[in-house]
C-alpha cells in the first residue's frame, strides 16, 4: 500500500493542511499507484471569540465531491463522510473541540472508501465546498489517498446523498425515488434533523421499511436496528455523540441487497413531520 498526499500544508511546517478558508473547486487526483482504496480526511479550524460545537464545525466541508469520470461517486458534507467512513470501516473517528474561546477545534481518521481501479479514459476528480461558520477562522483540509495494487476484498463505492423532506403528516411516507440500480446495497444512513435524546423518541425516521418490487422485504426499528457508535450517551452527549446523533446507519450485511436486477424502493415511518432528512444508500458497484 501507498499513502499519497493530495490536500496538505507546507511540508515541513506547522499546517495540518491545505488553507480552506474558500470552497476548493474541481481538481484532478494524479493517480500513484493501480487501484484507488480510500481516503483519509482531517479538518481543522481556530476558535475565537466563543466556542464552537463540533458538529458545527462539521459543516465547514458543506460538500465533497468525488468523481470518477463523469460519473459521481462519493457526494456528502463531512458529517456524512464520518457516518460513511464508521459504516464501512467500523474505526473510530478523531475529534478534538475546544471549550473556551481559544485553541482549536479538529476531525480526523475520515476514511472514505472508494475502490476505484485506475483507468487513463476516467480521471479521478474532487471538489470541496466551504461553508463559513461563527466564530471559526483558519481552516485547513487534509486529504490522503491510499493505493494498492488490487482491489483485495474491496468493491468500488457509490455513495451519494439524496436530500428529502418528510411529509407534513405521521406515519409511512414513501420518498419517490428508486435506489441508484448499480449494485449490492450495503447500507443505508438517514441523516434525519432529531435524534434520540433524553426529551426527544419520536423522532424523524421511527422506522425504515425496504421494498423489492413493491414488496416490503426488510424493516428496521431504527432505536433497536440502527449501528451505534461504540460508547455513546445521547442522554449525557460527548462531542462524538452530538457528531453521529442526527445519523441512522442501517446494515444489509456482506451479502447485501441487490439494488441492479431488481426494483429497491424505500418507506419511513416519520414521527417528527415536515424534516429536512438526507438518505445516503452505500452501494458496491456491480
Amino acid at each position: 500500500m501507498k499513502a499519497v498526499k493530495v490536500y496538505d500544508g507546507t511540508d515541513p511546517g506547522a499546517t495540518p493542511g491545505r488553507v480552506f478558508t474558500a470552497t476548493i473547486a474541481q481538481e484532478t487526483i494524479i493517480p500513484e499507484g493501480k487501484v484507488l482504496q480510500f481516503l483519509k480526511m482531517a479538518l481543522k479550524h481556530a476558535v475565537a471569540t466563543a466556542a464552537v460545537v463540533i458538529e458545527d464545525t462539521a459543516t465547514i466541508l458543506s460538500e465533497y465531491v468525488f468523481r470518477v469520470g463523469a460519473e459521481n461517486r462519493i457526494i456528502g458534507n463531512l458529517a456524512d463522510l464520518c457516518a460513511i467512513s464508521w459504516a464501512y470501516f467500523r474505526e473510530p473517528i478523531v475529534i478534538g473541540e475546544n471549550t473556551d474561546a481559544t485553541g482549536n477545534n479538529f476531525i480526523g481518521n475520515v476514511k472514505v472508501p472508494i475502490f476505484a481501479t485506475v483507468d487513463t479514459t476516467k480521471p479521478f476528480t474532487h471538489s470541496a465546498e466551504r461553508t463559513a461558520v461563527t466564530n471559526a477562522s483558519t481552516e485547513t483540509l487534509a486529504i490522503s489517498a491510499y493505493y494498492d495494487d488490487t482491489l483485495g476484498e474491496g468493491k468500488p463505492i457509490h455513495a451519494v446523498k439524496v436530500p428529502y423532506t418528510t411529509a407534513a403528516a405521521a406515519g409511512y411516507d414513501t420518498p419517490a425515488f428508486r435506489v441508484a440500480p448499480v449494485g449490492k446495497l450495503r447500507y443505508l444512513i438517514i441523516r434525519q434533523p432529531n435524534g434520540f435524546a433524553d426529551g426527544n423518541i419520536d423522532v424523524s425516521v421511527q422506522r425504515v421499511r425496504i421494498l423489492v418490487n413493491g414488496q416490503a422485504h426488510t424493516q428496521f426499528n431504527s432505536l433497536a436496528d440502527a449501528v451505534a457508535y461504540p460508547g455513546v450517551d445521547l442522554v449525557t452527549p460527548s462531542p462524538v455523540a452530538d457528531l453521529f446523533r442526527p445519523y441512522l446507519i442501517f446494515d444489509l450485511g456482506a451479502s447485501g441487497l441487490d439494488t441492479k436486477s431488481q426494483e429497491v424502493t424505500i418507506q419511513l415511518d416519520v414521527q417528527d413531520v415536515s424534516d429536512a432528512i438526507s438518505i445516503i444508500p452505500v452501494i458496491e458497484l456491480a
